[in-house]
């Protein structure tokens, strides 16, 4: 008999029943550790509504069929025999350098023989296949180029592509220092600033497409080469095309793109996957340049999204150290990845130099805001409001913390748990707990000592974004998953794929409003535009201690003229901020435009559009009456009027 695995005599030794009755126990037991886990939810199948909150039940049946069985039929459990029979969870806890283990990287080191013109008809192909998917789970933003999902964040990141397009060409030196927050420095670094999506925006918008056209197609490159690294992954792991196509597909929609829809940046998974095939190399030969070219995937990584960079660090610490226990603890990868770290860091070094200059400044994140973005288990029962597959499991989702993976990944994801496993899917399966729960952030245990002692994480505001990094772990995990199905039943290959693409298009089926941001700003700032560059205040502020909407407006609103605002929105607010918001909250008073000439600012706009009709007539009426305000400019816009004065 092989020590990894029942021969068909003992499977047949056991009567049907006892099959069947060890397959429902031990289903029952995996029901009453999820739920013991994530608080159980509500489930709905079709019209039929499933409570399941409580973990008891599950675990006693389990439990009580189980010993019904095994009172009958005195034979071990086929799973716990597998296990016993030193499968590979146990040889990897004793593997030595003279062991050979089950890896399961089939084509890792795969000589090509393709060449360069098919390998790129391939990637066009993978990049139209997962842009259609993506396509349908983000509908209808392809039939509406010129819209966003909401005039927050989504303007908020063309200003920042704006600007780095704008100042990058000017004076490379400058780029961090934005032209909002005036007169603080670097407030580029008081969000991610995202340096790699701004080189696709660049040639986009410089060939003549619209600014919020350009943001569009970079936004939803995200997910679609997300989609492709994720493919050649899987394919270099599993072997096998049609399960890569399953993983990138999983990857490419999963729930956590819609519910952050607005964020650019968390979109930018593209790297992590190429880094993980990077360090299957590295473990696997120990070669500097696989090492190397670790590191900078890694490096492209922290460029495109600041989030994921340092997510990275700690998920492949995980996924790298079962890697390295089963090939018997070798030296030489650890000197080529170390290697490979010292090269990210050089690469960094730039970015890193400016953050770290900030983060005096800002110091780590409120622990009052980082738990309220810390998930629970129950979070990962809930929905995100936009799916419409799911939307009854989105009654009681929170913001940030709608986590449901969706049905195919996690069936599949069993398929490939069931014995005997290989090191390979035990490092992604530890991954998925670690990721499961760092995501937990303050209610969990390692993200508190991440918080404390690793200073990326000191400044991480939602901690449950770590889930991304376990929807990467449940992509990986479906395509051995889908690979053992293909592999069972290989004459239905076909029609299998298709189902799997089916299942994971419908679940992502979408409900998405979307808005229409201004094409122009208001024609006052065409005299603004003209003068050499000014500081200017933009009204009505938000009020003492509150977020603004037209914040976000007028960030956006800078992009066509470039001047300097004292008004600004960020994922970090300075303190000069909030203390411009309470010295302004009686605007257009002696105080207020006395602590603006102290703040250096040399013009001042009002929109009537953005004030509530209560106070709109009133505050233009004061500012006309005011000699110190010298009228520049004033049009009709949005229904009222907007204005801009020369502070004297």
């Amino acid at each position: 008999m092989s020590r990894t695995a029942l021969t068909d005599a003992d499977r047949q030794s056991l009567p049907r029943w006892a099959l069947a009755a060890d397959t429902v126990a031990a289903l029952l037991l995996a029901i009453g550790v999820l739920v013991l886990v994530t608080g159980g939810g509500v489930f709905w199948i079709g019209d039929l509504r499933v409570s399941v909150r409580s973990a008891g039940r599950p675990l006693a049946f389990g439990l009580i069929l189980g010993a019904i069985r095994y009172w009958f039929v005195r034979q071990p459990f086929p799973l716990i025999t597998r296990v016993r029979n030193a499968g590979p969870v146990a040889r990897l806890l004793r593997a030595g350098k003279a062991q050979t283990l089950l890896f399961e990287e089939r084509q890792v080191f795969a000589e090509s023989r393709v060449g360069f013109w098919a390998r790129l008809r391939e990637l066009l192909v993978l990049t139209a296949a997962f842009s259609a998917l993506m396509a349908v789970a983000t509908w209808p933003q392809v039939a509406q180029p010129y819209a966003v999902s909401d005039m927050g964040d989504p303007i908020f990141s063309i200003w920042r592509l704006m600007w780095i397009f704008h100042e990058f060409p000017r004076d490379p030196l400058n780029i961090f220092n934005g032209n909002q927050f005036y007169p603080e420095l670097r407030t580029l670094t008081f969000s991610d600033p995202v340096l790699a999506p701004s080189l696709l925006f660049a040639p986009l918008y410089g060939l003549g497409l619209d600014r919020i056209v350009a943001y569009n197609i970079v936004f939803l490159s995200g997910g679609v080469f997300s989609g492709v690294t994720t493919f050649l992954l899987v394919r270099a792991l599993t072997g096998r095309s049609d399960a890569a196509w399953v993983s990138g597909a999983i990857f490419a929609v999963y729930p956590y793109r819609v519910e952050h829809l607005a964020h650019l940046e968390l979109q930018m998974t593209i790297w992590v996957p190429i880094a993980l095939w990077g360090l299957h190399r590295t473990m696997a030969s120990g070669r500097m340049r696989d090492g190397l070219a670790t590191g900078l995937a890694v490096a492209a990584q922290f460029y495109s999204a600041l989030y994921y960079g340092a997510f990275l660090m700690t998920y492949a610490l995980v996924v790298g150290g079962v890697l390295w226990l089963g090939r018997g603890r070798p030296w030489r990868p650890l000197r080529a990845l170390a290697a490979g770290a010292v090269l990210a860091a050089v690469l960094f070094s730039p970015v890193a130099a400016a953050y770290l200059k900030t983060r005096s400044y800002m110091g780590n994140r409120h622990v009052g805001e980082v738990q309220y973005y810390s998930a629970t288990g129950e979070d990962y029962t809930n929905a995100h409001y936009r799916s419409l597959t799911y939307k009854q499991l989105s009654e009681d989702a929170r913001g940030e913390r709608a986590l449901f993976p969706r049905f195919t990944p996690i069936l599949l994801t069993l398929v490939a748990l069931w014995p005997p496993l290989s090191v390979t899917r035990i490092a992604y399966v530890l991954a998925l707990a670690f990721s499961v729960e760092v995501s937990l952030g303050m209610n969990g245990f390692v993200f508190p000592w991440l918080y404390e002692h690793v200073p990326p994480y000191g400044g991480i505001r939602v901690p449950a974004r770590y889930s991304v990094m376990a929807g990467l772990s449940l992509a990986v995990l479906s395509g051995y998953g889908a690979a053992r199905v293909f592999e069972r039943w290989p004459r239905r290959r076909g029609a299998l794929l298709a189902g799997f693409l089916v299942a994971i298009t419908v679940e992502a089926l979408p409900r998405i409003g979307l808005v229409h941001p201004w094409r122009q700003p208001p024609p006052i700032y065409t005299r603004l535009a003209a003068a050499s560059p000014a500081v200017l205040a933009e009204f009505p502020m938000p009020g003492p201690g509150t977020y603004g909407f037209s914040e976000f407006v007028y960030v956006y609103f800078s992009t066509f003229h470039w001047s300097r605002l004292v008004n600004g929105q960020s994922g970090w607010l300075p303190p000069t901020y909030w203390e411009l918001i309470d010295e302004t909250v009686t605007f257009p008073s002696d105080d207020a435009l006395n602590y603006l000439r102290r703040r250096g600012v040399e013009y001042v706009a009002i929109h009537g559009a953005f004030y509530p009709e209560d106070r709109r007539e009133a505050v233009l009426a004061a500012a006309e009456e005011r000699d110190d305000l010298e009228l520049v400019s004033a049009a009709r816009w949005e229904g009222s009027e907007s204005r801009l004065y020369r502070l004297q």
